[in-house]
């Protein structure tokens, strides 16, 4: 019949083209993927081509968004920003020195008191709260160290 394939050769086989292995695809993918994400950009900057991280120029471009009041480039910004650490305050780090503390007062109360309220001076009243609480705690150390002892005397 017109415009219809004869019967014997309607179904027949086609040679398929020929296709690499399916196994290593995905990993080429991803490997291309990476290398052109990391692969440094050119882009125009104060009239001037430079070389820089799509990561970095992603930052200028929310920067200069942002500046233009765009609410959602700030938000992003700012999500950028809290990801990579650079929102929390800076951990304050002693390098070294001598705290001199007063005569007569033992050196765990001291240290107490340091970690408490820093190097003195001390407020009077932290003072006489803590000296109570070392007094204390002198007192039961002394009585479980008796306990101890007339238990060990008394076998």
């Amino acid at each position: 019949m017109y415009g219809k394939p004869p019967a014997a050769t309607k179904f027949g086989k086609r040679p398929q083209p020929t296709r690499s292995p399916r196994s290593g695809r995905a990993t080429e993918t991803a490997v291309g993927v990476a290398a052109a994400i990391n692969r440094p950009i050119t882009v125009m900057r104060d009239g001037k081509t430079v070389s820089m991280h799509p990561h970095e120029a992603m930052l200028h471009g929310l920067v200069k968004s942002g500046l233009q009041g765009r609410v959602r480039a700030i938000k992003e910004f700012f999500r950028e920003c809290q990801k990579a650490g650079e929102l929390q305050p800076p951990v304050a780090q002693q390098t070294g020195g001598v705290i001199f503390a007063p005569k007569g007062l033992p050196i765990n109360l001291v240290a107490r008191l340091i970690r408490l309220a820093g190097p003195p001076p001390w407020d009077v009243k932290l003072f006489e709260a803590c000296q109570a609480e070392y007094n204390s705690d002198c007192e039961n150390i002394q009585r479980l160290k008796a306990e101890e002892k007339a238990r060990r005397d008394g076998r």
